[in-house]
């Protein structure tokens, strides 16, 4: 094997991601109110510039007067609008102190290069000039978090660590 090919395998080896294809799981999902989870009510942006050194001038038509979801995903142009890659979900809840512009800028300031979430710094490091988010303003808090819990439980996305469904989540321990 020669160096080159060698540096090369190390480097697929730290991009290697697991996906969880668990139809039914996906069977479960509790559409537990009203909204429509339909991508075309979700709005998506690039997060970062094109240096990946600054959030993506975008992010300013976040909401910051309401809470609700977003999803990072990882672009790839080679077949466009087939290689998206979802990788985390998480929720911005609506609070005096919090809302969704803000919570979605907290990752590239919080955790792009620290240790503080891992994950979330490896998606930094390795992704950054291919993420997008996806987001969608929800109505109440009690939709945000019933909706983040149900599409953790059903999709497993591969940064996703904290799983909410008990049972789940001993299942992907004990087979990691």
């Amino acid at each position: 094997m020669t160096n080159a090919a060698f540096d090369l395998g190390e480097e697929i080896e730290l991009r290697k991601l697991e996906f969880k294809l668990h139809t039914g799981l996906w069977n479960k999902f509790n559409k537990v109110g009203k909204v429509d989870l339909s991508l075309v009510n979700w709005k998506s942006i690039k997060y970062l510039n094109v240096r990946a050194n600054k959030l993506h001038t975008d992010l300013k038509n976040i909401p910051d007067n309401s809470g609700g979801l977003y999803l990072f995903t990882i672009k790839c142009d080679i077949i466009p609008g087939m290689t998206e890659f979802p990788v985390y979900i998480g929720r911005a809840q609506k609070t005096a102190t919090q809302n969704l512009r803000k919570r979605c800028k907290e990752y590239f300031q919080k955790y792009s290069k620290t240790n503080e979430r891992p994950l979330i710094t490896k998606m930094f490091k390795y992704w950054s000039k291919n993420l997008f988010l996806y987001y969608l303003p929800l109505p109440t808090n009690h939709d945000i978090i019933n909706y983040e819990k149900e599409l953790i439980n059903s999709l497993l996305l591969p940064f996703n660590t904290e799983i909410p469904d008990k049972e789940i989540k001993q299942a992907t321990l004990a087979f990691p």
